[in-house]
Parts: structure tokens; sequence; C-alpha cells
């Protein structure tokens, strides 16, 4: 009886290392390549059953399995060359994904041990392989040879094809869910499912082509040959695809290349982000319905806005034909991109990637406009246009589509912004138009003057809106945090927190700093309680005044002597260093933000409130309460609020925005 042949496999350990335990960092990369044999074993059914109690993953195909020659000559043969020998097809018809018979090594990079059980026409071969004892065993060594550890044991419910269980697995499983490896198994191959009778299956869940995930996140689509049953799958195009084969055909001819699949562009860039956190921005190569190079995109450096947008899968089964070469670099994770076949499909993409942004941009700017006039008051603005005007407008807001935002709230932001810009235009035509307006036509001049008060009026709603916003803002870290630390942060640049009529004056930055360095320099030579009850100080010019404010420490009560004192230093250092500027006229007024009011404004009988504001007043200053400056702003606010919503035309418009909701999309 003849002796059955040793198990042995030949290695090196640069292979080993840079094929097997380096090749891969991630668990569905790894199956892939498995999934990607039994594909080529002819298998009709492969099942995953990942097992985080006993930490293994099971990989169980029902293809033609392997005798022990077929162990021998080929699993254990590394570079084995499987199209030469086995022909470039397989029994059922199907052409092989493998080429260089060394996809197999990468189950070494997620896991240590593999135990592999295949079984043809009764004859069964079972043994186990370690990563580590393989590594030993072959450094050093002149003949680089391994013999795995032969099984005796036989799963007693296999009785066809190849199972591999992998153990001592070097990732995590316990993060890992059925719903996220079908994602990513699902969107490295484009041949699972029933059309093709190649099933997979995780933990007993069926992969298929609607588990990729993006299909419904689609806004905008381009095909490339039948791409019907696709197409059909997004349900929320908001156009037809677009066939593009018939455009590129000449090129494709010339380049010897054909090209199937799509590119398609999402409404939000975030939706290219998945559950796993995985990066959906860019366009796979397909090659025999498995992923040949995970993007594409990158390469070509598009830096406008819409390449943030875009997402694709395209097949060319000429970029493996045998008698051409293998275009697969040694990872077998990319393209060779010197490659003729790989430049001309490049050059033939970037063109088209050029048209879809054209094409993109154009739609956005209809679509986004066909938008806003979903919310009724943004209709009636825009029919209330005419002409040429109407057209412009429409073009501008559609604009807002073509910028990155990220979410609804932007976009409501943007169009108000829009709306606003727009009404600029309008009035700068108006005003470009006086020259040619008749002396006598005073009411025509006023009417133009009358629109751009109107403007102003409306501008100044929505910095006010804004701005209790930010009051409303500061009352909530209000209750959490020291008031005058808080406040310290905000109140010399928005000194309309002070007083609504207050902004920041241009042009006195010369000023401003002459006054902060005195203002400086006389808080460093303080002393004692001083020192500890001054939080801050600083100076700024509003409004045509010259305004000095002091943060009090809200725990401490100054004597009504000590405040008049200081405040008088101020008063009387600032207009010493003021009189030689142009702005000498200009009155001080000084504000002492403080929490705790002075011992006599509690003295009834003395000095009392009146009394302490009357002593400040003397000196040009006054004190405002740090309870007080935020319910103060927000109700002189809310109440030119009122009356203002009475008179800005664009008020209801920008309204009707910021309550729009837009319908939810299936």
């Amino acid at each position: 009886m003849t002796e059955p042949r040793e198990l042995v496999m030949t290695i090196s350990l640069n292979a080993l290392e840079h094929l097997g335990i380096n090749l891969y960092s991630n668990i569905p990369a790894v199956l892939s390549e498995v999934v990607a044999n039994a594909w080529d074993a002819d298998a009709k059914k492969v099942q995953v059953t990942i097992d985080k109690v006993a930490e293994t993953i099971t990989i169980e195909d029902d293809g033609t399995g392997m005798d022990r020659d077929g162990v021998i000559d080929r699993f254990l043969t590394v570079g084995f060359k499987r199209r030469d020998e086995l022909g470039d097809v397989t029994a059922l018809g199907r052409k092989p994904m493998g080429r260089k018979g060394i996809g197999k090594l990468s189950i070494f990079s997620v896991a240590q041990v593999a135990e592999v059980f295949t079984t043809l026409d009764g004859d069964r071969t079972a043994f186990r392989m370690d990563r580590e004892v393989i590594r030993k065993a072959i450094a050093g060594k002149g003949d680089n040879t391994y013999k795995p550890d032969e099984l005796t044991d036989w799963p007693s419910d296999l009785q066809a094809g190849t199972r591999i269980v992998l153990s001592k697995i070097s990732k995590s499983l316990s993060g890992m869910t059925v719903e996220g490896l079908k994602r990513r198994v699902a969107r490295r191959f484009s041949v699972i499912g029933p059309k093709n009778n190649f099933v997979v299956e995780i933990n007993g869940n069926a992969v298929g082509p609607d588990d990729r995930g993006y299909h419904n996140a689609l806004q905008y689509l381009w095909t490339y040959g039948d791409q019907n049953t696709f197409a059909s799958s997004c349900s929320n195009l908001e156009r037809p695809a677009e066939p593009r084969l018939t455009a590129i055909n000449d090129e494709l001819n010339k380049a010897g290349i054909s090209l199937t699949g799509w590119i398609g562009t999402v409404s939000s860039p975030s939706q290219l982000k998945d559950e796993e956190g995985d990066n959906l921005n860019r366009v796979a190569i397909f090659m025999r319905g498995k992923m040949a190079q995970e993007d594409i995109l990158d390469i070509f450096g598009q830096k406008e806005i819409y390449a943030d947008y875009v997402i694709g899968e395209l097949h060319c089964e000429e970029l493996d034909v045998d008698e051409k070469g293998d275009i697969a670099t040694s990872s077998r994770q990319s393209l060779k991109e010197d490659d003729p076949r790989f430049e001309a499909l490049r050059r033939i993409v970037l063109s088209e990637l050029r048209y879809i942004a054209s094409r993109w941009s154009d739609w956005r700017r209809s679509d986004g406009a066909k938008v806003a006039m979903t919310v009724p008051a943004v209709s009636n603005w825009l029919s209330s246009l005419k002409g040429d005007t109407k057209k412009k407008a429409e073009r501008w807001i559609g604009r807002l589509n073509t910028i990155r935002s990220q979410g609804d709230t932007d976009k409501k932001e943007l169009l108000k912004a829009s709306i606003l810009a727009f009404e600029s235009y309008r009035r700068k035509e108006e005003l470009d138009r006086l020259d040619d307006i008749k002396d006598e036509s005073m009411e025509q001049i006023l009417d133009i003057f009358k629109n751009i008060d109107d403007l102003e009026l409306s501008y100044y709603g929505q910095i006010v809106k804004l701005r209790i916003g930010v009051v409303r803002a500061l009352q909530e870290k209000l209750k959490q945090n020291d008031k005058e630390l808080v406040l310290r942060d905000y109140i010399f640049e928005h000194l309309w927190l002070l007083d609504p009529s207050w902004e920041r004056a241009k042009g006195t930055e010369h000023a401003e700093t002459l006054i902060n360095k005195f203002l400086k320099e006389d808080s460093a030579a303080l002393k004692g309680n001083e020192k500890t009850g001054r939080i801050d100080i600083g100076y700024r010019t509003a409004g045509g005044k010259h305004v000095i404010i002091e943060l009090k420490r809200a725990s401490v009560s100054v004597p009504l002597d000590d405040l008049t004192k200081q405040v008088r230093k101020y008063r009387d250092g600032a207009r010493r260093l003021l009189r030689t500027t142009d702005y000498a006229g200009w009155p001080i007024e000084i504000i002492c933000l403080i929490g705790k009011p002075p011992p006599e404004w509690d003295d009834v009988d003395g000095t009392g409130p009146q009394g302490v504001i009357d002593a400040l007043k003397n000196v040009d200053a006054r004190i405002v309460f740090y309870d007080q400056l935020l319910t103060n702003s927000q109700r002189a606010y809310a109440d030119y609020l009122t009356e203002h919503v009475k008179v800005d035309k664009l008020w209801g418009v920008f309204e009707a925005i910021d309550n729009f909701s837009p319908p939810d999309k299936e």
C-alpha cells in the first residue's frame, strides 16, 4: 500500500510576514479572501460563523473541496498558479478570482491558528496550522519547510467542501456585529446573491446587494451598462439615473477596455460615513466580481466640493486578462498605476468625473431652488420677483446646495443668508440705476432709499435674533459656573450686552491700546483687597463713547468711597491719555460690573441705592449687577423684536425657513 504524501508547506519568512501576517488589518478583508476561494471552488453556499464566546471564526463552503494531493499541490503551495493549472473557467462556468495562490495566507493577519477540514470524493484531509510554529520552523532554515499537524477528529456534520476554523484571534470580536460584517463583505463582491447562485451567510443571515447600505443615500446616479436593478433599488434618487456608456464607448474601444457599474452622489457628505466608521467617499474598481482597488477617487486629487459627495463601483474585466499579465500589486490590494490598461481607465474615469461635477452643480442649484420653493413664504417671496430678477434669485438660492454644509440647520442659515445677499444685490442694482433717473423723478429715488432702509432693518433683525441666542446660552452657562469668569470671556468684545445701542467703533485701535496699557499697569500695582476684589478691567470705544468696564468679584462688596476713588482714577487717567487723540471730545462712561452692592446701598437712613447711583454718576460711572445684566439685555432685545416683526418684510420668510422641516425620505 502506497504511503500517503506528507503534508508540507514551503514558504519564506518574508512571504509569511508580508503576504500573511501584515497583509490585512481587518477581519472583513480576510473573510473576503476566503469567500473568493469558495467562489473559485464552485461553492453555492458559504457560511461564516462568528463565535464571540469561543473567540473563533468558522468559514465553511459546499464547493468541490480538495483531496490530499489537492491540499499539498494547491493549498500548501504558496504561489500556486490556479489558472495555469486548473484553467480560466470553473466547472460551473465561473471566472476564478484567485490568481497567485497567496490569498489563503491572509488568515494569519487576524488569527494565529487555522484548522482546515476538506473533502473530495470521500478523501478527507484535516490539519492544523499555527502561525508562530510556522515562523519558528522556517526562521534561519535553508529549505523553508513547515509540516502542519494532521488532525484525526473529523466533524460529523461536514459532508462536502471545506471548513476553516480560525482561533487565537488577534482582532477583537466583542464590538463586531453581524450587520456590520454583512455590509463590509457585500461591498467587496458583486456576485453574491441568487442571480449568480452564490449565497453567503454570516451567523445564518444572508448577505445581499442591499447590505452595502448606500443605495438609499444616493441623490443622483450615472450608470454604465445595464444597471436597472441597482437603479431601481435606489429609492431616494431625485432625478432618473443618467446612462453614460454611449458617451464614452469610442474612448473605451480605443483603449481596448470595457466599463460597467455606476457613479453616484449623495445628498450630504455625512451619509458617506457608516456605522463602523468606514469612509465611503470613494470609487472602487472591481474585476471578476471582486473589489480590486478600494478607491481610485483620491488619485485624481479632486478639490471641488462635488468630490465630497461621490461614491461609485466600476467594473473593468479587461484589467484581469491572463495573457496581458497581472495588474495587481504584490499586496493584492491595489492596481499597478503604470499599467497601460489602468492608465486608460484612469483617463476615462477622470473625464467622467469632470462631466459629473458639471451636472452635479447644475442639478444641485436647480433642485436647491425647488427645495426652497417648498417653504411657502420663500415661494411667495420668489413669486413677487419678475423676469430676470426672479431667475437670478432662483440661481442665487440654488447655490446653497453646492456649498459644504453639515445639516439642515446650516442649510436654513445659508438660505436666509442667500435671500439677504440677493436683496443686497438688488439694492446695488437699484443704486447703479440712479445715474439714469431724471432729476424730477424724486419718488423713484426715495423708493430706492426706502428699499435700502428695509434691507438694513432685516439685517439688524437677524443680528438681534442671534444676540438673544447668545444671551440664552450665557444664561445656561451661568447656572453652572462663576458669573464673572464666564462673562469675562464675552463682555469686552460684546458691549451690546451692556447697552443695545453700543457697537464697537472702528479705527480706534490706537486709543484702545493706550488706555488698556494704563489699566493693566494700574492692575499690576494693586495690593490687598483691591487686588483680590478685581477680576478684570478693560477699555473699548462704542457709540461715540469711551467705555471702561471693571469686573468685580461677585462675592466682594466694595465701599462706595473706595469705588468712587478707583473710578475717578480710571477716568482722569483716560482723559490724560486721550487728550492728544482724535477722540478727546468723546464722553467717558465707566461701568462697574458687580455681584454685591456697596455696603451703603442697604443704608436706609443714609446713602441708600439712589445715593450710590448719584455718587457714581458724579464720576461718570454706574453699576450693573451680574444677575441683571443678561435679563436686562434679553428684555431690551425682546422688546425690540416685538416691534421689529411688524415692519420687517423678510421676517416672516426667515421664520418660515427656521420652522420648516423637510419631508422624511424612506
